[in-house]
């Protein structure tokens, strides 16, 4: 009862920073501008910072393998939910012209922005190691892969290209290179560095979820609440992809920590990455959103039993 209460905690903490985001977009505190510097200032400094520093750790063999393991389980997984995109878009008989959003949705959870700060917040301990490599395999996954996917299904096929240079020097992917090399070599930053980069990186779960909240804020409740699709995306996203994922996964995966960073990381919504990279590569930005946004709120309620399978 006392972890029950404890997961409960953290997850009201969490909501009431989610309702702050939210009440500094209505009253226009937060406007657009500000909401893609906060995006940038999270994605190039708070996330490279918090992977640094949790990479800060002495090097064992065992905890290596274990990383990697969660990288290659993250791809496998990116998969499965490639072919539940496939199969359910067919069975919720979606429009041709959203094939690509959903199929991406269904692969791809908001493991950056929610699942790093929620699994740091309820697990602890090395559960933020393993989180670097889920990270970095939804990262790597996503911009060839997903982008593939939202190129191949969108109304421009030829809109934008996968740009693997970009994907390579983006800030968080670059911080995880040499966060492991560290790791690794048993490299340890200067004291005034560590102890910086360690506080820089533990701002991640309030601004996090502060912006997710700003997020949610640039919608019209009446109007995306009514899109029925995007209850039907959020029932595979939320609760089918990560159940599925565990009943699969525990057959093989005896670490409860590293099952519970899976799966838990596989029960949060779909990112904001979904209406960004549908932005560059031809898919429905606007659809993209509302997936996001019926998918967030709903996670507040779905999200609490997936932590209960580990406690």
């Amino acid at each position: 009862m006392e972890a029950i209460l404890t997961v409960l905690n953290k997850l009201t903490i969490m909501f009431l920073l989610l309702l702050i985001g939210y009440f500094c977009r209505k009253k226009k505190i937060f406007k657009d501008g500000f909401m893609e510097d906060f995006a940038g200032f999270l994605t190039r400094i708070i996330i490279p910072c918090f992977v640094i520093s949790s990479l800060q750790i002495e090097y064992t063999w065992e905890l290596f393998q274990k990383g990697v393991l969660v990288f290659f389980v993250c791809v496998m997984m990116h998969l499965w939910g490639m072919v539940v995109g496939w199969f359910s878009f067919r069975i919720c008989k979606v429009p041709e012209g959203a094939k690509g959003i959903w199929i991406f949705s269904n692969m791809f959870a908001n493991i950056g922005f929610m699942g790093l700060p929620v699994i740091a917040m309820i697990f602890g301990g090395n559960s933020v190691f393993y989180c670097t490599f889920a990270t970095f395999a939804f990262n790597i996954t996503s911009y060839t892969l997903g982008a593939v996917v939202l190129q191949r299904y969108s109304g421009n096929p030829d809109t934008g290209k996968v740009n693997m240079r970009k994907l390579l020097q983006a800030p968080v992917n670059v911080a995880t290179v040499l966060g492991v090399l560290c790791f690794v070599l048993n490299i340890r930053l200067p004291g005034p560095m560590k102890d910086t980069v360690s506080m820089v990186g533990g701002t991640l779960s309030p601004l996090a979820m502060i912006y997710i909240g700003g997020l949610l804020g640039k919608f019209d409740f009446k109007e995306t609440l009514t899109e029925k699709s995007a209850y039907h995306l959020s029932f595979f996203r939320l609760i089918f992809i990560p159940l599925s994922s565990y009943i699969l996964l525990k057959l093989f995966i005896q670490d409860q920590l590293i099952l519970g960073v899976i799966v838990v990381g596989l029960s949060t919504p779909i990112g904001a990455f979904c209406a960004i990279l549908a932005a560059e590569f031809g898919g429905d930005e606007a659809l993209a959103s509302k997936y996001i946004f019926v998918s967030t709120v709903l996670c507040i309620f779905t999200m609490p039993f997936f932590f209960m399978l580990f406690l």
